[in-house]
């Protein structure tokens, strides 16, 4: 076998080879890219290059991974760091075997190349074979990256409220993004984003950079939160990234069948909104329907929940919403007058058995890193 890089000819393929692997957790995934397999990493980095490992004798695709380049901000000063998603490995011994012989050289690419300080991944804390490959102890002297957790978190869905939700905080006022607000709540942003390590916005430009990068994403989507002195105090921007790449759920565990249903009772209620059906169920691809809530930031729970209030209302009727939480985060956990689910997931760091030990893995416990929520799917 042999290990290239991905082009723009190899599109379609990748898009065929990525949909034959599902998500696993509560609910089975099928991820769906339609006809474009980078859409997803232009929402996340400037560059991205994808290792493509194809075989000699027919030339098909039987491994990649993809490294996405973004500059951000630690302890003052922006560095450059990578993050590899979507390592996907066909279900066969010879493959297997390959892949971990030329996962090395790539990283040492990625490092000496492309010029990344620090490489990072999210693992989904409920797909056993993700953790048996990387995480779980094994011979260290086995040439193959180390990884070394640096956070766990979790990606909350809200699906409605309880009848007894308290309402926004009657002083606290919630304007939309506007050309009037913009000056403040870009100064919010980098004075918030300050005390969270690997945080992308760090002045106007890369404000303005990553506003351009999540796809029909505006100024007026921000729900900016002002106290009685005009202050910001909390904002998020609620984006949705259907057609981009969108969830299919193709069965459910019994524990998120018994949700679905209960979601169902309660629609009819008023109080929720309904999960789409399983493949399994009906043999129709229905995707999954909800809005992430990016840029989440907020000066305490009260806030929180009130801003989620405001997004829930402008969202469809037929979209929950989904945002990332660090375990340390308390201030942005689900509020309980809501109707809520978590998945486990973790941010590790990746390194060559030849690099030393990165320093930020000793972090205090008051920074949380950014984490987006559409980084982690």
């Amino acid at each position: 076998m042999r290990l290239e890089l991905a082009t723009e000819k190899d599109n379609l393929e990748l898009c065929q080879f990525y949909q034959e692997f599902s998500i696993p957790g509560p609910m089975d995934l099928k991820p769906n890219r339609y006809s474009d397999f980078s859409a997803p990493y232009r929402l996340i980095g400037n560059e991205e290059r994808t290792f493509v490992l194809r075989s000699l004798k027919n030339n098909k695709i039987q491994a990649f991974g993809t490294f996405i380049f973004r500059d951000v901000a630690v302890d003052g000063k922006v560095v450059k760091i990578a993050l590899a998603k979507d390592l996907r490995v066909a279900n066969n011994r010879s493959a297997i075997i390959e892949w971990s012989q030329h996962f090395l050289p790539a990283l040492k690419q990625v490092h000496e190349k492309y010029g990344a300080q620090h490489v990072f991944s999210t693992i989904n804390m409920e797909d056993p074979t993700a953790l048996n490959t990387f995480v779980r102890p094994r011979n260290m002297r086995r040439p193959i990256p180390r990884y070394y957790l640096y956070r766990k978190f979790n990606l909350v869905s809200l699906h409605g409220k309880y009848p007894w939700a308290p309402k926004p905080i009657a002083g606290l006022r919630i304007r939309e993004g506007s050309a009037a607000t913009e000056g403040a709540l870009i100064d919010y942003l980098i004075r918030r984003s300050s005390y969270r390590p690997f945080a992308t916005i760090f002045d106007e430009n890369s404000f303005r950079q990553k506003l351009q990068q999540l796809k029909g994403m505006k100024i007026s989507d921000f729900l900016i939160a002002f106290d009685s002195l005009d202050n910001v105090v909390g904002c998020l921007a609620p984006w949705s990234g259907s057609g981009i790449q969108d969830y299919i759920p193709i069965q459910y565990s019994l524990l998120a069948h018994n949700f679905r249903q209960a979601l169902k009772f309660f629609w009819l209620l008023g109080m929720t909104r309904r999960l789409a059906k399983p493949v399994a169920s009906t043999a129709v691809e229905q995707p999954l329907k909800f809005r992430y809530l990016t840029n989440l930031y907020v000066d305490n729970e009260d806030i929180f929940e009130s801003l989620v209030w405001r997004a829930w209302e402008k969202a469809n009727k037929d979209e929950f919403l989904l945002y990332s939480q660090v375990e340390q985060d308390y201030r942005i956990s689900p509020p309980l007058s809501w109707i809520s689910a978590k998945t486990s997931h973790a941010l590790y760091s990746v390194v060559s058995p030849d690099q030393e030990f990165p320093e930020f893995l000793n972090p205090s416990i008051s920074l949380n890193p950014e984490i987006e929520p559409y980084l982690i799917l």
